[in-house]
């Protein structure tokens, strides 16, 4: 049985919210320790950045596997 797209959103979705999290965690509070200072606002931007590209893979890669798996 194939996903829905909805529940492929959902669970692209909330592996996504989950990443943009811990990705903005890690550019705020670990960048300084190696020497790369950055402020909140570029911590958001770049996390965003990354939510987008990594969001549209999640999903785009969930629906062709589906649509493969449904034909098999």
């Amino acid at each position: 049985m194939s996903q829905s797209k909805k529940h492929s959103h959902y669970e692209a979705a909330t592996n996504q919210i989950t990443g943009i999290i811990i990705g903005w965690c890690l550019v705020y509070f670990a960048f300084p320790i190696m020497g790369v200072v950055v402020s909140v606002e570029q911590a958001t931007g770049s996390s965003f950045m990354f939510f987008i590209a990594s969001y549209t893979r999640s999903y785009t890669i969930r629906r062709v596997f589906n649509k493969i798996g449904s034909k098999a």
